[in-house]
């Protein structure tokens, strides 16, 4: 794997987006962003209403890039620079080059094709730029608009994670979705 991509913060452009490093310029786009319900629905986490906690949300995004764990990559809207979203890679495992995505978009922009163009944008920087053989995604069973992004992407189903992710008093099923070098268009 190509750790030079650590070097500097990679930016990716698409025809109408910009994934790009977050700063602490950003937190009110991306308090926006995690502060609405519909848009944390599917996330791991609740809605966040604390511009403190998105503060050192960036900063955490900041850190794990300098220590060469995780990127984590603001999708910024072309037209004015401002945050929509964001996308990125954890769960890196060098030995066998492979690691998981999550992604979270403004609910407002869902259905434009968004998220389709930001992760085909990270997906190809992961295979070409980063070398990745293997790509994970893991989506709530309920999020049928993330699954169809995943299988328009090529993403393939190999399973549910039955009742492994707890929140909100309950348990939920997990889909385990991946995609693979060999097959990336």
């Amino acid at each position: 794997m190509n750790e030079l991509v650590f070097e500097s913060f990679p930016e990716l452009n698409t025809q109408r987006l910009l994934l790009r490093q977050m700063t602490r310029e950003d937190d009110r786009c991306l308090l926006e962003v995690l502060s609405d319900e519909d848009t944390c629905k599917y996330l791991t986490h609740n809605a966040v209403n604390d511009i403190a906690i998105i503060q050192r949300m960036i900063a955490g995004m900041q850190r794990f890039f300098d220590e060469k764990q995780r990127i984590r990559w603001g999708i910024a809207n072309k037209q004015d620079n401002s945050i929509i979203g964001h996308c990125g890679y954890f769960d890196i495992d060098k030995a066998n080059s492979c690691a998981e995505i999550s992604y979270c978009l403004k609910s407002g922009v869902w259905g434009q094709g968004i998220m389709t163009e930001a992760l085909d944008a990270m997906l190809k920087f992961g295979f070409e730029d980063y070398g990745l053989n293997r790509i994970v995604a893991k989506v709530m069973k309920d999020n049928i608009g993330s699954v169809k992004v995943l299988q328009k992407l090529g993403f393939v189903q190999e399973g549910i994670l039955r009742e492994s992710l707890y929140k909100n008093g309950q348990y939920h099923d997990l889909i385990i979705f991946s995609i693979l070098k060999s097959e990336y268009h």
